[in-house]
């Protein structure tokens, strides 16, 4: 049983760690995002072992009270870290200040309860550590000693800012995935190989993450006994929910910096008049229609934004403004809708035409994103429409 208990224990430090090493490795294949949760990987590998050698009971107080200082200020980074791979998700810009002042608050606290821990001296260290350990729910410290400042910031304060961490990086990164969506559906057609489904499965594990981290934080509040009661249920959760985000950070291959590393040269595609944007837009909405509806550029499986901009001797920019006011939708949307209308003139015109056959002619690239597309946008399956 006891072993059984150790794995457990130990389930988050070795799933963390094998995902730092693989993506270590991998290192010249991998995107920015992938090199931060690698960072982050091997940041939580190193914590974790802190947290094990605290929940597995440590009696050489000595150490403990070093390893408190450790644990300070690798928790406070995790969700920095985590933070930063979605924000690199949508962006090539380099860090700022901004980024970097997310690593402050365990800097600062790590930094204070170091200095807090010399300025008692190893003994009342030790002695501090182990009050707070053996008389958990008992012990008091006399406000304004050293004891007490340690207890407010190391406890308190840690606790507090931790949970709004949380809070924020839950916030953000949703945000952020939702901004990697709309960033797509404005650029492509087809939405296969876009690494939507592994972010979005990424949010979800980080959901469940921050989930067992805030219960963590409120049962450590409430009663520690409970705190270390329910340690083998939040490793055991917590091992499982990073091999889940890892084996999706590992298989996300594209990111929107691709988009723009791949943008074209205006000069080369710029009007071959001089003219004011307004005149420019009417004209490029005109031979934007007759691309579409005329030569049907909407049946190529692989359409891009880019493709219609060099056609039309245009910009994205421009190409995107006119698909987003003239027919109120994004680029993946409009594209979308106007293959699913051919697909219905296509049955009509051959009712015999079997499904796999009608997505091909249609532009999509899978049977499967077809029949899905079709439904979201007639509320009818395939077979129900050609029923009817």
């Amino acid at each position: 049983m006891n072993i059984i208990h150790n794995i457990i224990l130990y389930l988050p430090f070795f799933v963390s760690l094998y995902w730092a090493v693989l993506l270590l490795l991998n290192k010249r294949n991998n995107n920015r995002p992938q090199n931060i949760w690698m960072v982050c990987m091997f940041v939580l590998s190193a914590c974790s072992f802190v947290w094990i050698m605290i929940l597995g009971g440590i009696e050489n107080y000595k150490l403990y009270y070093k390893l408190d200082i450790v644990d300070i200020t690798l928790t406070l980074t995790i969700f920095p870290l985590l933070y930063l791979y979605f924000w690199a998700l949508n962006t090539k810009d380099t860090l700022t200040w901004r980024q970097y002042a997310w690593f402050l608050p365990g800097l600062i606290l790590g930094g204070i309860s170091a200095i807090l821990y010399l300025c008692m001296g190893e003994e009342q260290s030790v002695e501090y550590i182990q009050t707070v350990i053996e008389n958990q729910d008992t012990y008091q410290f006399t406000p304004g000693t050293l004891q007490w400042l340690l207890y407010v910031v190391s406890l308190q304060i840690f606790s507090v800012v931790f949970a709004i961490q949380i809070i924020i990086v839950l916030f953000l990164s949703t945000l952020n995935v939702i901004r990697y969506k709309k960033g797509i559906q404005n650029f492509f057609s087809n939405l296969e190989g876009k690494s939507i489904e592994n972010n979005r499965a990424v949010l979800i594990g980080l959901f469940v993450f921050l989930v067992i981290a805030l219960s963590a934080t409120f049962l450590w509040g409430v009663s520690h006994e409970a705190y270390y009661s329910a340690k083998y249920i939040a490793m055991g959760l917590t091992g499982v929910c990073i091999f889940y985000m890892g084996h999706h950070v590992y298989n996300t291959k594209f990111i929107l910096q691709h988009i723009a590393e791949g943008e074209l040269s205006m000069e080369e595609y710029e009007p071959l008049e001089k003219e004011d944007e307004g005149t420019h837009l009417n004209r490029v909405l005109v031979r934007f229609n007759q691309l579409i509806d005329e030569k049907q550029f909407f049946l190529r499986p692989t359409l891009t934004l880019d493709d219609i901009a060099v056609e039309l001797h245009s910009n994205r920019t421009y190409i995107s403004r006119i698909i987003n006011e003239e027919f109120h939708s994004n680029f993946y949307e409009f594209i979308s809708r106007k293959r699913v209308e051919f697909a219905k003139e296509l049955m009509m015109k051959n009712p015999q035409l079997p499904q796999e056959q009608v997505a091909t002619m249609s532009g999509f690239v899978h049977a499967s994103t077809f029949s899905r597309t079709f439904k979201n946008q007639t509320g009818l399956t395939f077979s129900q429409w050609k029923k009817r």
